[in-house]
C-alpha cells in the first residue's frame, strides 16, 4: 500500500507545487477556460503543511492543514487540495479512516486527474480491508472498480476482493477470484499467497466442491509442501482408495515419504497392508517411524501395535534369509513380475540401485501383472537413488485413472527435491 499512497499523494503535490510556482492547474474535468486557482488564506497553512510533511513531520503538518481546512469559503478546488494533503499525512500515520475518507471524498470531487483514478481506487480497497477500518463492502466495489478499469487482472486485487467476498460470506465469488489470483500469480512465474490457496480450499468445502477442496489442497502441496496439506490431502486420497489393498499401500507410501502420517492407526493400518501384501520390509518401516516418533508409545492399541511390530520384524528376518534365493529364481523366470516383486523387497531394504535394476528387468521382460504399479515402484526406485528425472519420467508412464491425484503428487514431491 506505501507505494500506492505514494503515487496517488505524489500527484497532489505536483498540482499543489505548480500552483505554488505561479501556475495554475486545469484538472480534465474542468473546463480549459476555467482555470483553478488558491487563495492566499489557504495557500499560506497549505504550504506550510507540505513543507512539513516534506520534512517527514507529519503530525505538525497535519495541525497546519486543519488550519487550512477550517477556511470558511474555500472552493471546491481548494478543499479537493486541503483533503489530499490531509489525506496524506493521514496515511503515514496510520490514521486509515482518516486517509480513507479524505481519499474518498477527493475521488468522488471530479477533481481528481482520470490518469489518477484507477489508483484512487486501489488505495481505497486496500484502506478499507485494514482491520481498524474494515468495511467489506467497500473493499469489493472498489476492488471491482478497479479491476473492471483496468486493463490487467493483478493476482494482489482479485486475492483482496476474494478475501473480502470470504469475510462477507460470498464463497463461490471468493472461490473465483482466489483461482484467478492464484493462476495469474503462477502465470506470471509467481509464487500464489497461501492465505489465497487457503481462501479457496476453506470456501469450497463451504460450498460441499470435494473436487474444488482436492485441487486448492494441491496447490498448498506443491508451493507450501507442509505436513498439514499433506495431511488433508491423505483422507482423499485412501478414500480413492478404498478397499483396494494394493492402492491404499501405493497410498502409504507417499505419505510415509512425506512425512505425512500422524496418528497410530495410520502406522497400523500401512503395516497390516504392507504384510499381507508380502512387503515386510515396508511394514518395519510404518513401525519403527510410529515409534520413532513417539506415537505408538502414547496412543491407539499399544498391545496391537507391539505385537505388529515383532510380526513386522519376524517377517523380515524370514524374508532376509530366502531374498538371494528369490533373486536367483526371478532372474531365471521368463515374466517379468518375479523382478518386479524382488525389486520392491530391495526397495524396502533401502537398496535402491538393486531395486531399479530388477524392476527395469522385470519391466522389460514382460508378463508384469500390473504395468502402473510397476511404474510407480520404478519410480519410487528412482527418486531413492536420487536420479529426480528418471524419477518423473516413470511416474509419468502411469495411467490408470486411480492413480491419477497419486502420481500427480508424487510428481510435485519428486520436483520438490534437490
Amino acid at each position: 500500500m506505501r507505494s500506492l499512497s505514494r503515487a496517488t499523494v505524489i500527484a497532489a503535490i505536483t498540482s499543489l507545487c505548480l500552483l505554488l510556482g505561479g501556475l495554475v492547474l486545469s484538472p480534465a474535468s474542468q473546463a480549459a477556460d476555467k482555470p483553478q486557482t488558491i487563495s492566499k488564506k489557504v495557500m499560506k497553512p497549505l504550504k506550510a503543511g507540505l513543507d512539513l510533511a516534506n520534512q517527514g513531520k507529519f503530525a505538525e503538518a497535519e495541525t497546519e492543514l486543519r488550519t487550512a481546512d477550517a477556511v470558511a469559503g474555500k472552493t471546491p478546488f481548494e478543499q479537493f487540495q486541503v483533503d489530499e494533503l490531509l489525506g496524506f499525512v493521514a496515511l503515514k500515520q496510520s490514521k486509515y479512516k482518516d486517509a480513507a475518507q479524505l481519499y474518498e471524498r477527493g475521488l468522488d470531487s471530479g477533481f481528481l486527474p482520470a490518469e489518477q483514478v484507477n489508483d484512487r481506487l486501489r488505495l481505497l480497497a486496500q484502506l478499507y480491508f485494514q482491520p481498524d477500518l474494515r468495511d467489506l463492502d467497500k473493499v469489493v466495489g472498489y476492488g471491482k472498480r478497479w479491476l473492471d478499469a483496468s486493463s490487467t487482472r493483478d493476482p494482489i486485487m482479485l486475492g483482496l476482493v476474494g478475501q473480502a467476498s470470504y469475510f462477507k460470506d460470498d464463497f463461490a465469488a471468493a472461490s473465483s477470484y482466489m483461482k484467478e489470483a492464484t493462476a495469474g500469480a503462477v502465470a506470471a512465474g509467481q509464487k500464489p499467497e497461501e492465505n489465497w490457496l487457503l481462501i479457496l480450499q476453506n470456501s469450497c468445502s463451504k460450498l460441499r466442491n470435494d473436487p474444488c477442496v482436492i485441487e486448492a489442497t494441491v496447490e498448498l502441496v506443491r508451493h507450501f509442501p507442509r505436513k498439514e496439506h499433506w495431511i488433508t490431502l491423505s483422507s482423499s486420497l485412501l478414500r480413492q482408495a478404498s478397499t483396494k489393498e494394493l492402492e491404499i499401500l501405493q497410498v502409504f507410501r507417499l505419505l510415509y515419504v512425506v512425512e505425512a502420517m500422524d496418528s497410530a492407526d495410520d502406522f497400523t493400518e500401512a503395516a497390516n497392508v504392507a504384510l499381507r501384501s508380502g512387503s515386510p520390509g515396508e511394514a518395519l518401516k510404518f513401525m519403527e517411524r510410529g515409534y520413532a516418533l513417539k506415537i505408538l508409545d502414547t496412543s491407539g492399541d499399544k498391545q496391537k501395535s507391539a505385537e505388529m511390530l515383532e510380526a513386522a520384524k519376524r517377517q523380515v528376518a524370514e524374508d532376509r534369509k530366502t531374498l538371494p534365493q528369490f533373486e536367483k529364481e526371478a532372474i531365471a523366470s521368463k515374466a517379468g513380475e518375479a523382478d518386479v516383486k524382488l525389486g520392491e523387497a530391495f526397495l524396502s531394504y533401502d537398496q535402491p540401485a538393486k531395486a531399479v535394476e530388477a524392476i527395469e528387468r522385470g519391466i522389460a521382460k514382460g508378463g508384469v501383472k500390473s504395468q502402473d504399479d510397476a511404474n510407480l515402484s520404478l519410480a519410487r526406485a528412482f527418486l531413492a537413488a536420487g536420479d529426480r528425472a528418471k524419477a518423473e519420467a516413470a511416474f509419468g508412464l502411469v495411467k490408470k485413472p486411480d492413480y491419477s491425484l497419486l502420481t500427480q503428487l508424487w510428481l510435485i514431491h519428486t520436483a520438490q527435491q534437490p
